[in-house]
């Protein structure tokens, strides 16, 4: 097996032009189901900047779904990224093994000042280092869209 299949890709903040007024918090409306998964890397992507965080992007998690969410402990970009954090990538890394990670995962990101621009961002989510009970590939995709819609090989 390709290790790069023992992978799950999910969708954190679905890319968008974030077009928002003042101090709007980005956040996932589903937050990443890491049952079975003992390593999460978070990809934050952001197109032309035009406007800066008013904080550092940081992971939360809860042992519920739709429960209360606390920060994770070094979860946290070092700074909040700027108006002029144009084509910027960032990367947080999670170990999920530790006690202190709860199941359900989600980023945090408040937006900066009121503008009509709008900043392009993506959040990407890969689960990997899978053990029992991991779900990957089509069978998670079908059963609620998450995972990839389709692999190419070449």
């Amino acid at each position: 097996m390709i290790p790069i299949e023992r992978t799950k890709v999910v969708n954190m903040i679905a890319p968008r032009q974030a077009t928002m007024a003042a101090a709007t918090v980005l956040t996932v409306t589903n937050a990443v189901d890491t049952a079975g998964w003992g390593h999460l890397r978070v990809y934050m992507t952001f197109g032309v900047a035009s406007v800066a965080l008013t904080a550092a992007p940081k992971l939360q998690s809860s042992t519920a779904s739709a429960g209360t969410y606390t920060d994770i402990t070094s979860a946290v970009l070092s700074a909040a990224p700027t108006a002029t954090a144009d084509n910027y990538n960032y990367a947080i890394d999670v170990d999920l093994t530790k006690g202190s990670v709860h199941r359900w995962v989600k980023m945090l990101a408040t937006h900066g000042t009121d503008e009509t621009t709008g900043t392009g961002v993506a959040v990407l989510g890969v689960l990997s280092r899978p053990h029992a009970g991991a779900k990957s590939g089509a069978a998670e995709a079908a059963t609620n869209g998450v995972g990839l819609f389709e692999k190419i090989s070449a």
